[in-house]
């Protein structure tokens, strides 16, 4: 039961990722709804801490096999992402804020859905598991480094310190108790009665994502709607950043680095796919009120990642012939 409820809230994201960010406008538009922005940092607690139970660490020992995928993946996360967001958000993107929250979105490490996406796709899971461990792990380093430089670039006066000390509440605290959590049910039980609880956990992260992105958008939904067209202006930046990012992959995995298709699609989906729910807690526990209308791009930005990746999935027979 508990994994057709995942199924169906992981396939039929954009919906209801539509469906709550129209609801949370209309009501936070005749209601006064700003009181929920009080329960946004312990929401986003139980968003993250799931997501970390469920991220396998045991992986990062078979690491040798998986080494050329893990240094392009880890390049194109943390070195391409961000200098081409840097490129589109320059071109098509005059509010310096919400290029903060787009460049903050471009160095976040793949979603766990980018590991269904592989293995639906038939791609190889283990480099895919690899990348996003340690991106995860790297995240925890960058994020503080470049999230103050790119605050300053924003003119948003946020210290190193206070990205730092955020980052522990909601990303090295969610990841010693998830690992924690796993390590007990494992040793304590088995590695089979995990796999058994597993689809719990990603549930759970997916209900407090939907739930998030309600708070923010009923929130601030008057703002929201006096600037929606900063909104339309992501169309561009996500149809080039999606797309080029997919072509140039193919291009270079084939005829450069000769991968196979499998860690071809483990870079792909690990690469493209950006952890939405991340870059959203990380811009509302650190930039507070300034936060919660900037984490509205990331989310608008994953109504055009979910089709999008969906799209190049039903295409991936015929990415498999081009190997």
């Amino acid at each position: 039961m508990i994994n057709k409820v995942k199924n169906n809230l992981s396939k039929n994201m954009i919906w209801y990722t539509l469906g709550v960010i129209i609801g949370g406008v209309v009501l936070g538009h005749f209601f006064n709804l700003k009181f929920l922005s009080s329960f946004i940092i312990p929401v986003v607690f139980l968003m993250i801490y799931p997501m970390m139970v469920n991220l396998s660490l045991s992986s990062l020992k078979n690491i040798r096999g998986s080494s050329k995928p893990l240094f392009e993946g880890l390049v194109l996360n943390f070195v391409y992402a961000p200098l081409f967001m840097w490129l589109l958000t320059s071109i098509f993107i005059p509010d310096p804020k919400i290029k903060l929250a787009l460049m903050m979105l471009s160095i976040a490490p793949a979603s766990s859905m980018g590991l269904g996406y592989i293995g639906l796709a038939e791609g190889h899971l283990l480099s895919g598991a690899i990348i996003v461990a340690f991106a995860f792990l790297a995240s925890i380093f960058i994020y503080p480094l470049l999230g103050s430089y790119f605050a300053m670039g924003a003119n948003i006066p946020v210290p190193f310190s206070l990205i730092l000390k955020n980052l522990l509440i909601i990303l090295i605290l969610p990841l010693i108790l998830g690992i924690a959590t796993r390590e007990y049910i494992e040793r304590i039980h088995s590695p089979k009665k995990f796999q058994e609880v597993k689809a719990y956990f990603s549930t759970f992260t997916l209900v407090f994502l939907y739930i998030l992105i309600f708070i923010i958008f009923a929130s601030k939904a008057n703002l929201i709607i006096r600037h929606y067209l900063d909104i339309i202006l992501l169309l561009p930046v996500a149809i080039l950043f999606y797309g080029v990012t997919v072509i140039l992959l193919l291009l270079v995995n084939k005829h450069l680095l000769n991968f196979e298709y499998g860690h071809h699609q483990s870079v792909v989906f690990t690469s493209v796919s950006k952890n939405v729910a991340l870059t959203i807690a990380i811009l509302v526990s650190v930039f507070g009120k300034e936060g919660q209308y900037l984490a509205v791009f990331p989310a608008i930005m994953s109504l055009f990642q979910a089709p999008f990746l969906m799209s190049y999935l039903k295409l991936s027979h015929k990415v498999k012939g081009l190997f």
